[in-house]
């Protein structure tokens, strides 16, 4: 991808002209919302599409695939447009292939997701990732789990071969990390092993593939209790054939001060854990 950066004087016409590209395309790509107002300083991705094809009557997204030998996956990563609505027209130009586009070796790409996300912007990014996040679970002082509205984004992320991820966090009433919610937590058993059941129960019940432990703000002396939490919760996911997150708070150093970091041992958690997501995003706040 060439990364154009808009100069005094440019227009959408003479950027598409620079790199022998149509503007629609341009649009497109970087989903523009004022074409015709471009800043200077805005920064524009250009994709030289390689191969392209224009729809006929009666064609879909799997005989468009099939007849250039690539999956439906594939055709919305190139054409994220088309993932919203799944309908073709004719007329309509796809990009097939591009002309810089790399080979590159298999990744595993994570999303989280609010219940209340926009619909379109969820069906143009699914394509793109391998899991999705829900956001997220609660959990009562005996082990109740208090329930997100996710079923929609469920079926959503299934209708395109993603695996969506139960999340569990301590949070309380007013939607914010609580510290005594994990540590009442990590010094009751039963709690705990009733709160285990319910999450075996409700990945169960809803089709997930695993769950996203995102324990914030955890105090630095229930690091072990922290720990011992995620080993039990793995031991018995792993034995019903689900896989287990651990969301990890950015350290820049193992002894990094502050109450987001202390509890998060990166080598003791990460030789239990199936994978860890460090939130880098955290480092946007500051």
């Amino acid at each position: 991808m060439i990364i154009h950066t808009v100069q005094e004087g440019d227009t959408l016409s003479s950027i598409a002209q620079q790199y022998g590209v149509s503007a629609e395309r341009i649009i497109i790509e970087n989903e523009l919302p004022n074409p015709d107002r471009l800043l200077v300083g805005q920064s524009i991705g250009i994709r030289i599409p390689e191969t392209v094809h224009t729809v006929t009557e009666g064609e879909t997204l799997t005989s468009v695939a099939q007849q250039y030998g690539i999956t439906v996956t594939q055709l919305m990563q190139r054409n994220p447009q088309i993932a919203v609505s799944q309908t073709l027209y004719p007329g309509q130009t796809l990009v097939i292939s591009y002309a810089d586009e790399e080979i590159v070796d298999t990744i595993a790409i994570n999303g989280y997701a609010y219940p209340f996300i926009d619909r379109t912007v969820l069906r143009k990014t699914l394509p793109f990732l391998t899991y999705l996040s829900i956001f997220t679970y609660g959990f009562t002082p005996t082990g109740e789990l208090v329930p997100v509205d996710d079923e929609e984004l469920i079926a959503i992320a299934k209708e395109f071969g993603v695996a969506p991820i139960m999340m569990l966090a301590p949070m309380n009433a007013q939607g914010t990390f609580d510290t005594s919610i994990a540590h009442n937590l990590f010094a009751n058993p039963q709690a705990q092993t009733n709160l285990i059941n319910n999450i075996v129960n409700n990945i169960e019940a809803k089709g997930y593939y695993g769950l996203d432990i995102d324990f914030e703000f955890i105090l630095p002396e229930d690091a072990q209790g922290f720990l011992n939490f995620i080993t039990a919760v793995h031991t018995r996911l792993s034995a019903e054939g689900y896989i287990t997150m651990v969301a990890l708070a950015p350290k820049t150093s193992g002894t990094q001060t502050g109450l987001l970091y202390e509890a998060h041992n990166y080598p003791a958690i990460g030789a239990v854990a199936d994978m860890v997501l460090l939130m880098t995003y955290e480092w946007g706040y500051t």
